[in-house]
C-alpha cells in the first residue's frame, strides 16, 4: 500500500510537471502585433504650366482716304513723278483714289491711257482758287491744243468724279479725287486691277486752262 502511494505521488508529480508549463504558456501575453507602417502622403510633382504663345501685334490700319488736299502717310499705296508732278494712287477694286501734287499755284492734271498724244485720254483736272478746289472730269478729243480735252458733260457724257478736294499752300497745290475704275461712260477709260497704263502728268502756272508749264508721262499699274 505504501508502494502504491509512492507511485501515485510520482505520477501526480509528473502530470503536474507537464501541466504547469503548458498553463503558463497559455496564460502568457500575446505576441506583439507587427508594426504597421504609417502611410506617407504622395509627393505632388508640379505640372509645368504652358505659357500662351505671344500674339503678333495687329497691323496698323491704313488711314481712311479723305479728299482734304493733305496726303497723309499710308493714305496711298503707290506714287510716281514726272514733269514736276507727283501722282499718288490706291484702289479698293471698285474705285481709284488719286492725288496730284506740284510746285505751282495753278492747275494740275492726269490723263489716263491716251491713244495718240492727248487724244483718247480720260483726264482729271483741278486747281484751287480762293480756298475752294475745282476738279473736272475731261476727255481728250485731239492730240494737242488747249481745247483738246473738254469736260465730259460738254460731249454728252457724265461727270464721274465721286469726291474731290484740294489745298494750295506755300506755292504748291494738291488735288485729291475719287473715280470709278469703270464708270460706264463712253468718255472715261476703264481701268482694271493688275493692268498697266500710260498716264500723262502736267501742270499750269495759273488757274486758267491753257498751255502747260511742263508735261510728261509715266506708266502705272493698278494694284489693290
Amino acid at each position: 500500500m505504501r508502494q502504491y502511494r509512492i507511485a501515485h505521488r510520482l505520477l501526480a508529480a509528473m502530470v503536474l510537471a507537464l501541466v504547469v508549463p503548458l498553463a503558463l504558456a497559455g496564460c502568457g501575453a500575446p505576441p506583439p502585433a507587427p508594426a504597421t507602417a504609417m502611410p506617407v502622403p504622395p509627393t505632388e510633382t508640379p505640372v509645368p504650366t504652358a505659357e500662351a504663345p505671344e500674339q503678333p501685334a495687329a497691323p496698323e490700319a491704313a488711314p481712311a482716304w479723305n479728299a482734304d488736299g493733305v496726303i497723309s502717310e499710308g493714305e496711298y499705296t503707290q506714287s510716281i513723278k514726272a514733269a514736276g508732278v507727283t501722282f499718288y494712287w490706291t484702289t479698293d477694286g471698285e474705285f481709284l483714289y488719286g492725288a496730284l501734287s506740284g510746285q505751282t499755284k495753278g492747275w494740275l492734271s492726269v490723263g489716263f491711257d491716251p491713244d495718240r498724244g492727248m487724244q483718247g485720254a480720260n483726264y482729271v483736272y483741278g486747281y484751287v482758287k480762293d480756298g475752294a478746289a475745282t476738279v473736272l472730269d475731261m476727255f481728250g478729243t485731239k492730240p494737242s491744243g488747249p481745247d483738246s480735252h473738254p469736260p465730259d458733260t460738254n460731249l454728252g457724257g457724265t461727270n464721274d468724279i465721286v469726291a474731290s478736294g484740294g489745298l494750295e499752300a506755300d506755292g504748291s497745290t494738291t488735288i485729291e479725287f475719287q473715280i470709278p475704275l469703270d464708270s460706264g461712260d463712253a468718255y472715261d477709260k476703264p481701268l482694271a486691277v493688275g493692268e498697266s497704263y500710260v498716264v500723262l502728268l502736267a501742270w499750269g502756272p495759273n488757274d486758267d486752262l491753257g498751255y502747260h508749264g511742263d508735261r510728261g508721262q509715266a506708266t502705272i499699274t493698278i494694284r489693290e
